[in-house]
């Protein structure tokens, strides 16, 4: 082994022992006071008679701040950082969850949900954007799938369900609102955590040797990244026009449309499924069963991104995962039993988390240098959340109007279906400009070229 190949070994462990409990955070606290709002329906819909229908535009319009803001949000980190940009994000996404806890009505409830969606656009390309500038591409699909547990759901639901259960009525307030203070206010102080322990780059990490940075400069998008980027519309433009971008991107928004689907309505599925079955489940139950889901799915997914790392390759690995999803919602949409229906969302989560840990790779994969990677990463998430916009307002509408969920996972298993082809077919159109340091190939493996 040579010594740039040992330095650079040396410091992703180092960046990874000490960056990625702080990336990991992150994400969960985001997901978790985006997400808990599912478990608070349990109660919160029938307090403020709020139907079906509306909570799930309620849920969606969370992406019409979230889509506007996804381009400014990664100029925005260039200018100011990762570090204090992240921090900042996070403070502020936690007062608007603690706020959260005065909704009184569906007015009330999209307003504050466009507010979280705005302060949270950032989030996700900044810390997809970060990732690139600490890790080599060849490690990127194990270091996401290691930064995204599902820890906001595996934990966070069950969580969120006992505040909901045994929190309510303390000093007269109701459970779901205590949920968003006892959970808002811990995302505050995680914002003060990262504005003091986040690194903005290799080249400014003093608990990197001058070796270590030098080898993980090489090899990251590091060294550009520190760049003040001069980012023109002309730039935006050109990325709007990459057929391949573009068309991998709504492969991006046909798989999130399962993802935001099911972290949104899982309690609600799970409530509506035990009462087919003549099963009564507490609050607190609910929120178990929901979390447990999640746990079979994180092993499959870990598994599933190891064996793309190992293999070199994406596509085929995203689209067998959003196959597998198709193939766990049909088998819950047909089933009457409680344990069945579960056995089918595991498999819908399975293979959702198995596909979105790699899926972002693909779409920018073909980038070359800072300011494409940039617009790009952030047009693939804008892109990618008109899923996440229609999927909960679809999903809910349809519970409306035929009593039960059954519509909607169908929906749901089309659109995982038509995320496996897009991204297949998406794959093979030639990128617009040259290929990048990092790029795709027709064959959908991550060709990695040194510069010399």
């Amino acid at each position: 082994m040579s010594d740039s190949s040992l330095a650079e070994r040396q410091a992703v462990r180092k960046a990874l022992r000490r960056l990625g409990p702080l990336v990991l955070l992150l994400y969960t606290a985001g997901y978790l006071d985006r997400v808990n709002l599912g478990t608070a329906a349990l109660t919160m819909n029938a307090d403020l008679g709020i139907s079906v229908s509306a909570f799930g535009f309620a849920t969606g319009i969370f992406s019409a701040g979230y889509i506007a803001l996804q381009v400014p949000g990664n100029l925005a980190l260039n200018r100011l950082g990762p570090r204090r940009w992240l921090g900042l994000l996070t403070m502020s996404w936690g007062v608007v969850a603690v706020l959260s806890s005065l909704i009184q009505g569906e007015g009330s409830l999209i307003a504050s949900r466009i507010a979280l969606g705005a302060v949270e656009a950032g989030m996700l390309p900044g810390m997809l954007m970060y990732l690139t500038i600490w890790f080599p591409p060849r490690m990127r699909g194990r270091v996401t799938a290691l930064v995204c547990l599902p820890f906001y759901a595996i934990l966070g639901t069950p969580l969120s369900a006992a505040i909901i259960q045994y929190a309510h009525g303390v000093m007269g307030v109701a459970g779901w609102r205590w949920m968003f203070i006892l959970e808002g206010v811990p995302t505050i102080i995680l914002g003060l955590v990262l504005l003091r322990f986040l690194t903005d780059s290799p080249a400014t990490a003093p608990w990197l040797t001058e070796p270590e940075r030098k080898a993980l400069l090489r090899v990251t998008t590091a060294e550009t990244a520190t760049e003040k980027l001069k980012i023109r519309f002309s730039d935006v433009l050109q990325r709007l026009r990459d057929l391949r971008l573009v068309t991998l991107s709504v492969g991006v928004s046909l798989l999130w449309v399962g993802f935001v689907a099911i972290t949104s309505f899982l309690p609600l599925i799970i409530t509506g499924f035990a009462q087919q079955a003549h099963t009564k489940l507490s609050v607190l139950q609910t929120g178990l069963l929901s979390g447990s889901v999640y746990i079979p799915a994180t092993l499959v997914a870990l598994l599933w991104v190891s064996s793309s790392d190992r293999r070199n390759e994406r596509v085929w690995h995203v689209a067998c995962g959003a196959l597998l999803a198709a193939a766990g919602t049909v088998l819950a949409a047909n089933t009457t039993g409680l344990w069945l229906t579960l056995l089918g969302t595991v498999l819908l989560t399975s293979g959702i988390y198995a596909a979105l840990f790699l899926m972002w790779q693909i779409p920018v994969g073909h980038l070359r240098g800072p300011v494409a990677m940039s617009v790009g990463i952030a047009l693939t998430t804008m892109l990618g959340n008109i899923g996440s916009f229609l999927a909960p307002y679809i999903v809910g509408w349809l519970r409306d109007a035929t009593g039960n969920y059954n519509s909607g996972l169908y929906f749901i298993a089309a659109s995982l279906i038509g995320c496996a082809v897009v991204t297949v077919a998406g794959n093979r159109i030639r990128a617009s400009g040259a290929a990048s340091p990092t790029s795709i190939s027709p064959r959908g493996d991550i060709e990695e070229v040194t510069a010399h």
